[in-house]
Formats: C-alpha cells, sequence, structure tokens
C-alpha cells in the first residue's frame, strides 16, 4: 500500500510539472503585449491647440483674417475683432499655415506642434497697395470737378446716389455698409467671412446678380469691400439692367446692375 501511494505520489508531481511549464509557455506573449509605449509617443497621439494673434505693420491686431493649413482651401479660423485666434485638434508635428486677408500681403508661417500642449503664435501682415485707376487731370482742373458725372447722372438717371454727407450719417465702417439699405441689394457673407458680397434682387428676373463695378467710370474687377468708407466720397447704384446708363454698358451686353465708386478727392494731396 505505502508503494501505490508513493507511485500515486509522484504521478501528481509530473502533472503540476506539466501545468508549470505551459503556464511559463503562455506567459511569453503576455509579456510581450505589454511592452510599455514611450512617453513621446503617447504625447504625439494626443492633439495640440494654437492660439495666435494676426497683427498689422503698427502692432494693431487685425479681424476678419482667414488662417488656413497650407495646400488646402479649408478656414480652420477666422480673427476676432483684436486678432486673435484658437485653433484646437490640431495634430502633433510640423505644420504650415497660411494667412490672408484682403488689403493685405498673404503670409505663411511654420509651427512645430506638440501633442497635448497650447502654443502660441503672432505674425504680421503687410498691407498692399490697391491699384485704382488713374484720374487724368488737366490744366482746366480748377473749372471742373470729379465728381461732374456722378451730378450729372444724378439729375437724369435713375438710380440711388449716395453722397458723404450720407455716407457720414450712416456710420458706414466698410464698402458695403454704404449701400446696405438700397432696395433691391442683398449682402451676403464671403466665403470664409471676410467682407460681404454685393448681389442685386431686383429687375433682372427672380434670379440674383453680382453687379460689375467701377471706380471713376472705370471698370473695376475687384469688390465694394475693397475700399473702407472713410475712403468714399460718393457712390451711384444701378439696381437692374433698366436702371445702368448706357455710358457704363459700352458694350451694350445689358448688364445686370453697376455700383460706381467715387473716391475722395484724386487732386487734393495726401495729409
Amino acid at each position: 500500500m505505502a508503494n501505490a501511494g508513493l507511485r500515486l505520489g509522484s504521478g501528481w508531481r509530473r502533472v503540476v510539472s506539466l501545468g508549470a511549464a505551459a503556464c511559463a509557455m503562455a506567459s511569453v506573449p503576455l509579456r510581450a503585449q505589454l511592452t510599455p509605449v514611450s512617453d513621446t509617443t503617447r504625447r504625439d497621439s494626443i492633439p495640440a491647440v494654437l492660439i495666435g494673434h494676426v497683427v498689422d505693420s503698427t502692432g494693431v491686431g487685425l479681424p476678419g483674417a482667414e488662417i488656413t493649413v497650407n495646400k488646402s482651401d479649408r478656414v480652420h479660423a477666422i480673427t476676432g475683432d483684436s486678432g486673435e485666434f484658437r485653433i484646437v485638434d490640431l495634430p502633433a508635428g510640423t505644420t504650415v499655415f497660411n494667412v490672408r486677408r484682403i488689403g493685405f500681403e498673404t503670409a505663411s508661417f511654420t509651427a512645430v506642434l506638440r501633442g497635448g500642449r497650447t502654443q502660441r503664435a503672432k505674425f504680421s501682415l503687410t498691407p498692399v497697395a490697391q491699384a485704382l485707376p488713374v484720374v487724368a487731370v488737366s490744366d482746366t482742373a480748377t473749372k471742373t470737378h470729379w465728381l461732374d458725372d456722378f451730378s450729372r447722372r444724378q439729375s437724369t438717371n435713375r438710380g440711388t446716389f449716395i453722397s458723404r454727407a450720407e455716407i457720414e450719417r450712416k456710420g458706414a465702417r466698410m464698402g458695403t455698409d454704404v449701400v446696405r439699405s438700397v432696395p433691391g441689394i442683398r449682402l451676403v457673407p464671403r466665403r470664409g467671412g471676410i467682407g460681404n458680397q454685393v448681389l442685386m434682387t431686383r429687375g433682372d428676373g427672380p434670379r440674383s446678380c453680382v453687379p460689375q463695378m467701377f471706380v471713376h467710370n472705370m471698370a473695376y474687377s475687384g469688390t465694394l469691400d475693397d475700399f473702407v468708407a472713410e475712403d468714399i466720397e460718393a457712390v451711384e447704384v444701378y439696381v437692374g439692367t433698366s436702371e445702368v446708363p448706357a455710358e457704363l454698358d459700352k458694350a451694350g451686353r445689358g448688364i445686370c446692375g453697376a455700383i460706381v465708386v467715387w473716391t475722395r478727392d484724386p487732386r487734393k494731396p495726401p495729409e
């Protein structure tokens, strides 16, 4: 009986030994799965935050500037009244941003973003001079006035004529503020929230149209918000084909509407 018990005990020890070996083999891949992740890898997986400040050459904040990622049209942020912006959920790493605003040269900057951190950037934009049509002034300038055509059309044509005094009464800041209350005018925010697009909704059927812009009677390819109200002396607004003077539609194309901007006296030297 004693021998039988010994044999049973030996067999039990063999079973335990085999079970321990099996557990040891199973633990090998488990240790591989638990290999620790470096702190750098963990940080890079966390989004970064960028807070920026866009200013002009004098250090004054610029509102309405668009911030986009290079080679992408998606607007990530638009600066507020003080020129500041905040972008969240940015991937860690090196990113090139573009900054653009009407009246200023487009600028680019590179940010090296670290995951899980808030970083700051400040940069300035350089203003660009808006090329305006040249106004010829002859030796008889003392006998003529640069607003003669404005005054003549005001007395003989249909349309809306806005003088400098009216612009000041409106408290207008941008060009589109000057025409905001004109019947048949609708202002639509431009892409990215920079300025407004003028649409005319009367006199050309049910569809809206973009009016032809003129500056001092010369066709202009820009927009009304290229001008601040302070630089405008007078504005003519013609809503619908029937209101547009023939002298503005020289090609006879039947343009759907027109806006003529007269800037401050071009003969007056700058102060």
